[in-house]
């Protein structure tokens, strides 16, 4: 199987395969474990909080979030990624039936937790998923051109004939070794999707700045894909979406999940 690096030296001359080839980052893929696989985490299910710690809800007592994943950080160790994830314990990802809010917990590694937590009333539209357990692999991502908002490289650089055939332009070939691979996935880290903005973008238009903006570089630089999670599992993100769980590095380092960014890339 040829591997990235090999696919894009094929297509683009040194000058601008190296440059381009410098800014793939490393992320860990999740797909659900075939036996005898190691599990690094899980889907669905009940959180089994410890005893004591209320289920997250939105806002000041607002309808109660679902839980959707779950990752142990020091099963994730083992894998590489470009973020700065805890070395232990555990992380569980929750959000509103509609994402428009989301709530991580991190858990110590001798946290003594409840197996059948009571599961509060939630809204209609919402519901717990089944459980399944995720295994990982380190794999390469890449910016596409829904990135170019951070990695600036122009239309000239996507839409570059790279094939026999005129429309055989660098960004969709790309697009087509990203299919030949598995397609979107669940991932820790790494390029997200970018199926209208990246995550980082959209954190900085969130603090009000355009690309063109001064900071705005700046500011989309501070932020991360913690998780993406694709539509699996019984969960549904908008039409055919993608739920991203952004955060900023400092906060990350600070071990802080407290203000998570939800974000919903559909069609």
């Amino acid at each position: 199987m040829l591997d990235f690096a090999e696919y894009v030296r094929e297509l683009l001359p040194e000058e601008l395969a190296e440059p381009f080839l410098a800014l793939t980052r490393p992320a860990i893929r999740l797909s659900i474990a075939g036996k005898g696989e190691t599990t690094v985490g899980r889907l669905g299910g009940l959180p089994r909080l410890p005893e004591g710690m209320p289920w997250p809800r939105a806002g000041d007592g607002g309808p109660a979030m679902q839980f959707l994943a779950e990752l142990d950080c020091a099963a994730l160790a083992a894998y590489e990624s470009d973020i700065d994830l805890p070395a232990e314990g555990t992380l569980l990802f929750f959000a509103t039936w509609e994402s428009t809010a989301a709530q991580v917990i991190m858990l110590p590694p001798d946290a003594i937790r409840v197996p059948e937590y009571e599961v509060p009333v939630l809204p209609p539209e919402a519901r717990v998923f089944p459980e399944v357990p995720l295994a990982a692999e380190t794999v390469a991502t890449w910016p596409t051109r829904g990135h170019d908002d951070l990695v600036e490289l122009g239309d000239e650089f996507w839409d570059r004939v790279v094939g026999d055939e005129p429309w055989e332009v660098f960004a969709d070939m790309l697009a087509d070794f990203a299919d030949a691979e598995g397609g979107r996935a669940h991932q820790v880290g790494g390029y997200s999707d970018a199926l209208q903005s990246p995550i980082e973008a959209v954190a900085a238009f969130a603090a009000g700045l355009r690309p063109h903006d001064p900071g705005f570089a700046a500011e989309a630089s501070q932020w991360v894909s913690l998780l993406q999670l694709d539509e699996d599992n019984g969960m549904i993100f908008g039409d055919g979406g993608i739920l991203i769980f952004g955060i900023r590095r400092d906060r990350l380092a600070a071990r802080d999940f407290s203000q998570v960014f939800p974000y919903v890339q559909g069609h």
